[in-house]
């Protein structure tokens, strides 16, 4: 019996806490429910954002530099602190940078035999878009979709997608206090991409747009995505274990 394989996204709202500095708390919070779950038999896969606010807050406001140099700094500090933590559950990461040229037909396999060997050894792949020498023409742009695309190659179970927000909305909650969370969406339309605002920080990339279009493509590969607010205690394990919680995509 094949192992239940989750992708799970993890956006810099959630990884900051909704400021300008990356979270070591927020990060055990979520390392300890990953390691809870890994030791149910789950295969997890982490699309881990947060570069570039890792390397911001390292440079501080002393040096302005691109965002693809602030990438490959923070990167390397990123890992470290999910090294770290991890290694107190006496858990193993490995680091994956991708591009859009690794889901292209002639890559694709070996893609997924990469993510595929280290989830064999109870390595746990923590993904990012390679940042700092992707091109325009080759970037995927943001983390939601990256995260639907690695799902789709590894033909996973399941898409997560936490983020400061309880899931997807009537309206903007934040301006619009009669605003009515959405459960389960059967079908994704314009009705449902026109609910989508911007990005709710300048750190982030994405916003609920990119993360309706992951959902869409996961959608048609026959994989669930479930939007939800990672500020819920034990969110991970409430959602694994059938709550529901946060917004269902079909």
């Amino acid at each position: 019996m094949e192992k239940r394989k989750i992708v799970i996204k993890i956006g810099t709202s959630t990884l900051t806490e909704g400021t300008q500095k990356i979270s070591r708390r927020c990060i055990l919070g979520l390392v300890q429910q990953i390691a809870l779950l890994q030791g149910r038999g789950l295969q997890l896969i982490l699309v881990s954002s947060g570069a570039v606010a890792t390397g911001r807050e390292l440079l501080q406001s002393s040096v302005h530099v691109s965002k693809q140099a602030y990438a490959s700094i923070g990167q390397l500090k990123l890992m470290q602190i999910w090294a770290e933590l991890f290694s107190l559950f006496d858990l193993q990461i490995a680091q994956v940078l991708l591009t859009k040229e690794d889901f292209l037909p002639q890559k694709t396999s070996l893609t997924s035999e990469t993510i595929e060997c280290l989830l064999q050894h109870s390595i746990i792949p923590i993904i990012n878009e390679n940042d700092a020498v992707a091109t325009k023409e080759g970037r995927i742009g943001d983390n939601d979709n990256l995260a639907a695309l690695v799902a789709e190659t590894i033909s996973a179970d399941e898409v997560i997608l936490l983020t400061d927000q309880e899931g997807l909305y009537t309206a903007d909650p934040r301006s619009n206090p009669a605003a009515k969370l959405i459960s389960v969406v059967e079908c994704i339309d314009e009705s449902i991409f026109a609910l989508a605002g911007g990005s709710s920080t300048s750190l982030g990339t994405g916003g609920m747009a990119t993360k309706i279009q992951a959902a869409q493509y996961a959608s048609q590969a026959g994989i669930p995505t479930i939007i939800a607010s990672s500020s819920r205690p034990n969110v991970l394990i409430e959602l694994v274990e059938g709550k529901q919680l946060g917004t269902l995509f079909l």
